[in-house]
């Protein structure tokens, strides 16, 4: 399996930490998501309004 890079930039080190908390959240939900069919039901659209 190839890596994903992401880069990400800020101009303060708290707006890349909270960049970074927010992409490891993120994460964890898809995968949950993926583990529990269940949850997959709760949101069909492709973006949140």
């Amino acid at each position: 399996d190839r890596k994903l890079y992401l880069q990400i930039v800020s101009l303060t080190e708290r707006g890349l930490q909270l960049a970074k908390e927010e992409i490891a959240r993120l994460i964890k939900e898809e995968m949950m998501k993926m583990q529990n069919p269940a949850l997959q039901l709760v949101n069909h659209g492709r973006y949140k309004v």
